[in-house]
């Protein structure tokens, strides 16, 4: 009788656990453009001479009594100091630059101005080169030159323009009211000329009246006298 076979296992080889992905690289700083490269130059110069402003000599003022009894010490913990500051300094900034991405973004700029820099140059057609100066007509280039004073000039003429027209609606206001104020007035003088006249003719017509009047009263009064001088 035949031996029967074992079924195959369904179960696969055991394979060997995967080995662990490294751990990525650490980015590599950039390379400072020339942009990037002038700020930490400048920012170098500025922190060194900050540091150097603070001597020995200023610095020993605030401690005279150790400067007095112990100055290597003194001398040893200040450039101790300066040294520990200056990198704490750098730290900080270098810890900035790179939270900041300034390095990176100078750079950016950098590479569009230089984009820009060469589209310009490229757009520039040979046949619609800039004119220089010294080809130009006489008119072209004095027009060029003047055209912005004469835009200026014509601004100030039309502003001081306004300014008379103004003051010359103003003064023919001004003018039109004194004109009624007269009209006004000579009509109050001939009402009061023609009041005079008729009054002075009203006495005229009763000046002979009066006249007599008077001579009576005159006649009385001289009789009254020459009686008076015969008694």
């Amino acid at each position: 009788m035949a031996q029967e076979l074992p079924p195959p296992s369904t179960d696969q080889p055991s394979q060997p656990p995967p080995s662990p992905s490294p751990p990525p690289q650490k980015p590599t700083p950039l390379t400072p453009g020339p942009r990037a490269q002038a700020l930490l130059t400048l920012y170098n110069k500025t922190l060194s001479a900050t540091l150097n402003s603070i001597s020995y000599g200023a610095f020993s003022a605030c401690f005279p009594h150790i400067a007095a009894h112990a100055p290597a010490a003194l001398k040893a913990f200040h450039a101790n100091f300066i040294k520990r500051l200056e990198g704490y300094a750098k730290e900080q900034f270098e810890s900035l630059l790179e939270e900041r991405e300034v390095v990176r973004r100078l750079n950016e700029l950098e590479g569009l101005i230089g984009e820009a820099r060469a589209r310009r140059g490229q757009a520039v057609d040979k046949d619609e080169m800039i004119e220089a100066p010294t080809e130009m007509e006489a008119e072209r280039l004095m027009e060029g030159y003047l055209r912005d004073v004469l835009v200026s000039e014509r601004g100030a003429l039309n502003a001081r323009l306004q300014t008379v027209e103004s003051l010359n609606a103003g003064l023919i206001l001004r003018v039109q009211e004194q004109r009624k104020e007269m009209e006004e007035l000579r009509g109050v003088l001939q009402k009061i000329v023609g009041d005079l006249e008729g009054a002075g003719r009203e006495v005229g017509s009763q000046g002979e009246e009066l006249a007599g009047e008077g001579r009576e009263v005159e006649m009385v009064l001289n009789g009254f006298g020459n009686e008076g001088a015969a008694s």
